[in-house]
């Protein structure tokens, strides 16, 4: 018996060494990089952040390439074939609907026009990186990643067109608002103009009271008949949301930070519960830049990061870049559409799409895309939509339009200060805040973006084709709400308005509801804070929306005695959306519940499901409506009774009693928010909670919310597992020189057994702090591995 068990022991022993070795790329002594025009030293720590040191930007950019490949190769070509509209090529048939939309508006016809009129130092910048990328691809087959191997898939080079389309799918994918806009066509339709212009959404700017919902009276300035409109799901991809950012950043001026330089705190959110991760964390250091922070594979440079003279980060701001058109077929001739007096020919394309098939003739089958496009842009209702005969809906975005041979990023990169910093974001064409600051002490919040000056619209509900373009170019950048060095000494942003009540432009009309943001306000209402209090600041868990609704619940509680359970929890609630705790998960749920009641007597039942899963639509109206007890929306239509939203409020605590028992037993006590707010940390190759345990980073319970700054936001249709949630955090302090604090849920590489494929994960999940370094020194004490990338073979 000691003797099988000690074979066992060896076997085990073995396999653990082995395993991590047959997916695993040579990390030190020399290798040859043909592009390079130096060597370039790449220093890694324990947790495999790469620093490199080299005598060129150029070459930092071909390096970049290069360990891009190297440690994540398999999502360099997830990214490539997501933007070219070959998603379904790569990985079958769950990839079409990704590939329909982006066929549609033609990224890679964009892609291939773009390239084509850039600059020369643009070209320059992304021609180094892919070069990089390509040297890996031609010299190190024989390490690529095992799951390319499984999958059979050939690399092929990559292309600077390549790169281009990666960066314009990504902006693509922060630009949602049309969304809204067919979900405002199909209220129209089911409720007719004046109920859905009650339900317009409200745009709240904290900083501004005139934007509050009692200040001011919205309706949608439309009149629309309804048009028919219904669709299936074709041209909404389940991918699509991994870049449809939230987030928060925010920065305090010298005089509000304890080191008395400015300190800047950056939580992207977006879907990152897919291992490795979105980011990529490199340092690097030149004799013109020393620059530390989070890459992306797939675009060269930094998204987020510090240089000796600049930090910076980013939330999506959602400005309003993308219209819908009501359009109309020319009845003479349906050839042709309407506009204004004239009748112009459709443009037609045709797009083939290629479907990985194993039961295929050759393992592929195809499906054939007919685009007719307006002068506006394609006609997205031939695509999985129907209308009233007669009209189509054409969808225009401006970034084709108003695109810069200069995307602004080196620029970035190299900025001496905020004023540098803010001409290198007004080439920038992603509707995005930046923060950044500089060691001058400045401070700013920055939106980006080729937002259209518009002469009539608001881009919540499709225009009218009339023979007036009302585009007229973009809004100018000085126009921008660019806040700079406020008295207040801070700047931040949540994706909550931010533009005032009078602002003159037509910029959105989607932005997040503002309770992160009244939270955020309140923690800068310290005099003085310092790195750790930012760092504690980005995993705030306390929900205002919570806070406002309490006494609500409460009041309404009161009065049903078999509710005193959870009213008893809501009153020694902390407010705080504690994984640990039972009174956010019977918050969340009378929420959840709450919204279904007040609706669900005006809304069919699949209009009521879209709807309350666009949170940034309803909230804001929603609680308002219930507020001031609205009879028009409160009252349900299907009793005799006239209910109160004390009467909805009890109901839905009925409700949640009734769910919560049934999931989690029949103590209330005992319940914990974290049982059913979970995160899973999966691999895309497998995705799922069963495939997380073997190959992923598992199931996890989850802090926070969609209303608290540590983000947890979750699709109503799929409570309450957390889809949208931090990222990355970091924090920079510029009285710091030698780190930055940071860390997210993932590792450097995506290998299936490299120990460095979910290194940040378990100290994202507890909020413990971990650093990218920034001085010489700080890197040279966690170096491990040093390998040598050289233009030549030498000795």
């Amino acid at each position: 018996m000691k003797k099988w068990l000690l074979l066992l022991l060896v076997i085990a022993a073995g396999l653990a060494w082995y395993v991590p070795r047959i997916d695993a790329p040579q990390r030190d002594g020399a290798m040859t990089v043909a592009s390079l025009q130096g060597e370039v030293r790449v220093l890694r720590g324990a947790d495999g952040v790469p620093y490199l040191y080299a005598e060129s930007l150029d070459d930092v950019l071909t390096a970049q390439g290069f360990l891009h490949a190297q440690d994540r190769l398999f999502q360099l070509e997830l990214h490539r074939y997501l933007s070219h509209g070959r998603l379904a090529e790569f990985i079958g048939e769950r990839g079409l609907r990704n590939d329909r939309i982006v066929r549609l508006v033609d990224i890679p016809g964009f892609a291939r026009d773009y390239a084509t009129r850039i600059s020369s130092e643009e070209r320059n910048y992304l021609q180094r990186y892919v070069n990089g990328i390509n040297d890996y691809i031609a010299s190190r087959s024989d390490e690529f990643p095992l799951m390319l191997g499984v999958m059979g898939h050939t690399v092929q080079p990559w292309t600077l067109e390549d790169v281009v389309a990666v960066t314009q799918f990504r902006i693509w994918s922060s630009s949602v608002n049309w969304k809204q806009e067919l979900l405002t066509l199909r209220l129209y339709d089911e409720l007719g103009p004046e109920r859905a212009s009650q339900l317009a959404p409200i745009a709240v700017n904290p900083d501004d009271p005139r934007t509050l919902p009692e200040a001011r009276n919205e309706v949608l300035a439309q009149d629309l008949a309804a048009i028919d409109l219904s669709y299936d799901d074709s041209l909404f991809s389940p991918l699509q949301p991994r870049y449809a950012m939230g987030s928060d950043a925010w920065a305090t001026g010298p005089q509000k930070s304890a080191g008395a330089a400015p300190i800047l705190s950056s939580d992207p959110h977006m879907d990152a519960r897919h291992l490795p991760g979105f980011w990529y964390p490199m340092g690097a250091v030149t004799p013109e830049l020393r620059i530390v922070g989070g890459s992306t594979p797939g675009n060269p440079g930094w998204g987020i990061g510090r240089t000796d003279h600049i930090a910076w980060g980013a939330t999506n701001g959602y400005a309003d870049v993308v219209d819908l058109y009501l359009e109309v077929v020319d009845p003479q001739n349906p050839q042709h559409y309407l506009e204004g007096e004239r009748s112009l020919p459709f443009e037609v394309r045709e797009e083939i799409l290629r479907i990985r098939d194993k039961e295929a003739e050759g393992g592929y089958r195809t499906e054939t895309m007919t685009i007719r496009a307006t002068r506006r842009g394609p006609v997205i209702s031939d695509h999985g939509m129907s209308m009233a005969e007669g009209r189509v809906l054409s969808l225009r975005w401006s970034t084709p339009l108003y695109a810069l041979p200069d995307a602004g990023n080196r620029e970035l990169m190299l900025a001496r200060s905020v004023d540098e910093a803010i001409a290198a974001m007004s080439r920038m064409t992603t509707p995005l805040n930046h923060v950044v600051i500089d060691v001058d002490g400045n401070i700013a919040m920055v939106p980006t973006g080729m937002v259209p000056l518009r002469t009539r619209g608001n881009g919540l509900v499709p225009l009218q084709v009339t023979g007036e373009d009302n585009w007229q170019g973009r809004i100018p950048h000085q126009d921008m709400p660019i806040q700079r060095n406020p008295q207040r000494q801070w700047v931040g942003s949540t994706n909550h308005r931010v533009t005032s009540a009078d602002y003159p432009f037509a910029y959105s009309t989607h932005f997040s509801p503002r309770w992160r943001y009244v939270r955020l306000q309140e923690l800068m209402q310290r005099d003085v804070l310092d790195a750790d209090d930012h760092w504690r600041a980005n995993q705030d868990i306390v929900n205002t929306l919570a806070r406002r609704l309490r006494p609500l619940l409460l009041d309404a509680f009161a009065s049903d005695p078999v509710l005193a359970p959870l009213a008893r929890l809501l009153q020694d609630w902390d407010l705080r959306d504690d994984k640990d705790a039972a009174a956010p998960l019977v918050f969340q749920s009378v929420f959840r519940h709450l919204a279904g009641q007040v609706f669900a007597d005006d809304m069919s039942e699949d209009l009521l499901r879209d709807y309350l899963d666009e949170q940034y639509y309803w909230v804001e109206r929603f609680v308002y409506l219930l507020e001031t007890d609205d009879p028009a929306w409160i009252d349900d239509s299907r009793t005799d009774e006239v209910e109160t939203s004390a009467d909805l409020l009890r109901r839905a605590g009925r409700d949640a009693l009734a769910e919560l028992s049934a999931a989690w037993g029949s103590d209330p006590d005992a319940w914990r928010w974290g049982d059913a707010h979970t995160i899973t940390l999966f691999h895309p190759f497998i995705p799922g909670e069963r495939a997380a345990g073997l190959i992923g980073g598992g199931t996890h319970p989850m802090d926070g919310s969609s209303e608290t700054l540590n983000r947890g936001m979750y699709k109503f249709s799929e409570a309450y597992r957390a889809r949208i949630v931090d990222s990355v955090r970091m924090v920079v302090d510029l009285s710091d020189t030698e780190k930055v604090t940071a860390h997210y849920p993932g590792g450097v590489s995506e290998r299936w057994f490299d120990p460095w494929n979910k290194t940040f994960a378990g100290d994202w999940l507890s909020g413990e702090r971990r650093y990218w370094w920034f001085s010489d020194s700080a890197i040279d004490a966690h170096t491990d591995t040093e390998l040598l990338l050289r233009p030549t073979a030498s000795p």
